[in-house]
């Protein structure tokens, strides 16, 4: 964000992502960063419906220049990268009224539909992380079957029916790949840990043929060849990239849905963040989910939120 930038935010009492510029029509731009306001499959702790307007927040004065990470000794393989979301559009929020997940999610689809129809990159700030299978059907719709690489403490592929609904924010997962939307080989997910109620879940992911990391795999050396193969393979083909915030440890991002102990440090995921900008294609969706600034900690966790998001720019 520009110093005029940043006075204009404070004149206006806008807060649009990084100081991009405000436009809610959709048209031919770049790349579109879209608000999810919405927590109605959230399980337990509610409050991620406020999670664009933190993250908003939290980026104000916050450079759009990453800094180099060979000044921290660490980047030999390091690839250049000039201003993140370089003609971006901050699109608003989606409409997504409170009381109806359905229509939720066809609001997430219809606005996304919308911004891709017209050649844009969509960053979705959340919010329940079931508003993700909404922009998923949105970029199948435009670029097919999906490659997705997946940050979370849960493997989010649980039943909803057990709940009395067909959609909560556990269940997304599963239903993206029922549906096709996404390319099974090209699936990988990242930070896995939670506790399960039982093992159906994780078999249904293995036996689709979803590669499954938890943090102690992540820190094994004798796999990390695998594991940058596996990241690697997510692009062979268009790709998304999705964030739950809780696949942080709770010491650093508290105010989340469903935190969980023993979690990725800031500076482990934004390691694992690096090989995106090697894709020869950049991802053609991403979000960063569940931050609920309702719950304790909220103004730290939103500004590791915000960190985050410039991260996944190329």
């Amino acid at each position: 964000m520009t110093p005029d930038l940043l006075l204009q935010s404070l004149r206006t009492g806008l807060t649009p992502f990084l100081g991009l510029p405000l436009q809610l029509e959709p048209s031919e731009v770049p790349g579109v960063v879209l608000g999810a306001p919405f927590d109605g499959g959230v399980l337990n702790r509610p409050g991620a419906r406020m999670g664009p307007w933190a993250l908003r927040g939290a980026s104000l004065g916050i450079g759009r220049l990453p800094m180099p990470l060979r000044l921290q000794g660490n980047g030999a393989d390091e690839i250049p990268r000039g201003f993140a979301a370089l003609d971006w559009v901050d699109g608003g929020n989606i409409p997504t009224r409170p009381f109806s997940i359905e229509e939720a999610l066809s609001a997430v689809q219809g606005t996304v539909t919308a911004w891709v129809a017209q050649g844009a990159r969509t960053l979705m700030l959340g919010g329940d992380h079931l508003m993700t299978l909404g922009a998923l059907r949105a970029h199948w719709r435009k670029h097919g079957q999906l490659g997705l690489l997946h940050f979370d403490a849960h493997p989010d592929a649980g039943i909803g029916e057990a709940w009395g609904t067909a959609h909560h924010h556990g269940t997304w997962m599963r239903s993206a790949i029922e549906e096709g939307l996404l390319d099974p080989r090209r699936t990988v997910q990242i930070g896995l840990r939670a506790p399960r109620f039982e093992s159906e879940e994780l078999a249904f992911l293995a036996d689709a043929g979803i590669r499954m990391w938890t943090p102690w795999d992540l820190r094994d050396g004798r796999l990390a060849a695998q594991l940058q193969g596996d990241i690697a393979r997510v692009a062979q083909g268009p790709a998304y990239v999705s964030l739950d915030l809780d696949v942080l440890d709770p010491a650093y991002c508290p105010a989340v849905a469903e935190p969980v102990p023993g979690g990725l440090s800031v500076v482990e995921l934004i390691a694992l963040l690096q090989p995106i900008h090697r894709w020869s294609a950049p991802w053609v969706g991403a979000d960063v989910m569940e931050l609920a600034p309702t719950l304790e900690g909220a103004g730290d966790s939103a500004r590791v939120a915000a960190h985050l998001a410039l991260q996944l720019f190329p």
